[in-house]
């Protein structure tokens, strides 16, 4: 007995799975491009920037026990200019002598040479915004004298 010719065409389910295969190709595609491109040139997600003045205060025994943590983060830093430790063309490192509750912590600080035109001389009482860098030094970002 001869065998019958099987159907050798594509059904509807065979193309819807295509289709959904190659639209989800594209919409990951999009995502990807958007995320790593926009970002690159500024047109991330997420493009609000907290302000400096609504920074949460810095908590110094967090910092001095495991500054990594709060890598990327802006805080406020309250006290006095203690010592000027370092000084070099992309800025100045000071000693800063912190306070947090009843006591105070020396913290260094560094303040990039934007803000050359700030008087720091050593005893000067300030608050400064921070943020704590890859390496878990905090860099000035704004200073209130």
């Amino acid at each position: 007995m001869p065998r019958r010719a099987s159907s050798s065409g594509v059904n509807i389910g065979q193309m819807a799975g295509i289709a959904a295969a190659i639209l989800g190709f594209f919409v990951i595609a999009a995502l990807l491009i958007k995320l790593i491109a926009g970002d690159m040139i500024g047109l991330g997600g997420n493009t609000k920037k907290r302000a400096p003045g609504s920074a949460a205060a810095l908590s110094l025994t967090n910092y001095r026990e495991n500054a990594n943590s709060l890598r990327g983060n802006l805080y406020q830093v309250e006290g006095k200019i203690e010592e000027m430790l370092r000084w070099s063309e992309n800025g100045r490192l000071l000693s800063f002598d912190a306070t947090e509750g009843s006591g105070s912590i020396p913290v260094p600080i560094f303040v990039p040479s934007e803000f050359s035109t700030v008087n720091l001389e050593r005893g000067a009482e300030m608050r400064i915004v921070v943020q704590v860098d890859r390496e878990g030094m905090l860099v000035a970002k704004s200073i209130d004298n």
